[in-house]
């Protein structure tokens, strides 16, 4: 098995087909840490439309991938989540549990009911009183378990060949177009290497997927999985933009009610840290229908003033996540002693009352995240130029259209109005939430997806219900880069679970 990429989807592939056996090559681009001379490679990347920032700020080439940075989030496809995908939302559950375990965030359910009833709390009133809302709980790793490297990653070195700084260049078909014969290498050096292998999986992220099946031109003239004009097509991310910052009564009762809930699976001697749960506010299927909106749910943003104590702290646990932790010590040295007391009453609320000290001066904001449409009309695409390392390079064409922009402003007016009627005072919306002006702060969520989505007709999908490539027989593709859509879910749990259903499919072929 030779697996392309050794980020999060090709940490939990590769491990999971190495525990079991298989002969395994993982081929990772970059090295233990982040390199400037690789992430020069994703700011080189040409962007069109709407400015898609995760293409060129969001992608880390380095072993362990994107956990090297990421917030450490996750959340389930809710059940109605994957109507038109040809994966049911039911089979990913068994893959969804096993990547929890990996995790270590707990089975705590996603949905609120079940969430609350778990915990033997009562659900919170307002909860209660929001209509058309779906009330879930995403899940966040403790800071020093998000850097999957020295866990997963340990695994997988201990038991497979991981060649680092292999950047791949091709997948090299067969003449007959039917099965990858090769995949070709580049040392930093300039060799080239060829790898052989029964199965190929491209684990890649959802940008350099569409990049290495389009440039494999050899043999197809078109790339790879690209018959019908497919790869690189409906691309799309969560569009994502601070609605509205909360103040007095709102801001009381919200935090309050809906401040964060946090949990040590190992009691109060559980040194590595809890497993935050924080609530979603998600649009329900009946108020999408009725109203035309794309998925789209609102959660709490909550910042703490720059300098403070509890800001230094996240910064330095941050850091550990990172493997800079010797280095914020030194920058952040006179801050230190001062952040004691406030990392004390950090860890007091969440260990004695279970639940997130905010302080008073922090600031609190309704941020919300909606799907982009389905097809979406933004693309991949190669320019005419090349990299440093002779790959083609980069066009992302991103667009965001009126439908997902409207379906914020209506999400906005029916929260609105239910919060005026509930006395919450002090919703101050942002520009362009409430009327048609330009809004402010509009960004990609970092969720790129999309560009090689499966489906069942390859005229209209890359890769089929089992993730192989339509028409070659021995390459599958491991990353969010196969989602339809976004649905209202972050990527990365589902991301894994597919890997690892793949994973399980691939070692009984193989063994």
């Amino acid at each position: 098995m030779c697996v392309v990429g050794a980020g999060i989807a090709g940490l939990v592939l590769a491990r999971k087909l190495a525990f079991a056996g298989i002969d395994v090559v993982v081929l990772e681009a970059g090295g233990h840490s982040i390199e400037d001379s690789g992430q020069a490679l994703f700011a080189a990347a040409e962007l069109k439309g709407q400015a898609h920032v995760g293409t060129t700020e969001g992608r880390f080439r380095v072993f362990g991938g994107t956990s090297l940075r990421w917030g450490g989030q996750v959340l389930s496809m809710a059940a109605d989540g994957a109507d038109d995908w040809p994966v049911a939302v039911e089979e990913l559950r068994p893959f969804v549990a096993e990547a929890e375990g990996l995790l270590e965030v707990g089975r705590l359910p996603f949905e609120a009911s079940g969430f609350f009833s778990a915990i033997g709390a009562p659900v919170p009133a307002m909860l209660g009183e929001l209509r058309g809302v779906d009330a879930r709980v995403s899940k966040w790793m403790a800071f020093p378990r998000r850097n999957l490297a020295p866990s997963l990653g340990k695994d997988l070195l201990e038991r497979a060949r991981v060649y680092l700084h292999a950047q791949v260049v091709e997948l090299l078909l067969a003449r007959d177009g039917a099965r990858v014969e090769a995949v070709m290498v580049r040392t930093p050096a300039g060799t080239v290497v060829r790898f052989e292998a029964s199965e190929v999986v491209l684990a890649a992220g959802t940008v350099e997927t569409s990049r290495l099946l389009l440039a494999s031109r050899s043999v197809a003239a078109e790339g790879i999985g690209n018959t019908h004009d497919q790869v690189g097509r409906n691309f799309h991310d969560h569009v994502t933009l601070p609605a509205a910052t909360l103040t007095g009564a709102a801001r009381a009762r919200v935090v309050s009610e809906l401040r964060p809930w946090v949990f040590f699976a190992g009691g109060m001697g559980d040194v590595r840290g809890g497993t935050l749960h924080s609530v979603k506010l998600e649009a329900s299927r009946e108020l999408r229908e009725r109203q035309g909106l794309n998925p789209i749910l609102a959660h709490l943003a909550i910042a703490e003033p720059e300098g403070s104590g509890i800001a230094v702290v996240r910064e330095m646990l941050t850091s550990l996540q990172h493997g800079e932790f010797a280095k914020a010590l030194t920058t952040h040295a006179l801050k230190i002693p001062g952040a004691t007391l406030d990392g004390a009453r950090l860890i007091l609320g969440a260990k004695l009352r279970g639940r997130r000290f905010i302080s008073d001066g922090a600031v609190v904001k309704l941020q919300f995240n909606v799907a982009q449409d389905r097809p979406s009309r933004s693309r991949i695409l190669l320019g005419d130029g090349v990299d440093a390392v002779g790959m083609p390079e980069v066009v992302l064409d991103w667009r965001v259209s009126e439908q997902e922009l409207g379906t914020m402003r209506r999400y906005a007016a029916l929260l609105k109005e239910q919060f005026e009627v509930m006395g919450l005072t002090g919703v101050e919306w942002a520009p362009g939430m409430l009327d048609d002006s330009q809004m402010a702060g509009l960004e990609d969520a970092r969720h790129a997806m999309g560009g090689a989505c499966m489906g069942t007709d390859p005229r209209t999908s890359v890769v089929d219900a089992e993730l192989r490539v339509h028409g070659v027989g021995n390459l599958s593709i491991a990353s969010a880069a196969v989602f339809p859509d976004g649905s209202a879910q972050l990527p990365t749990l589902t991301m894994m679970a597919l890997a690892l259903r793949l994973a399980g499919g691939l070692a009984g072929r193989l063994g």
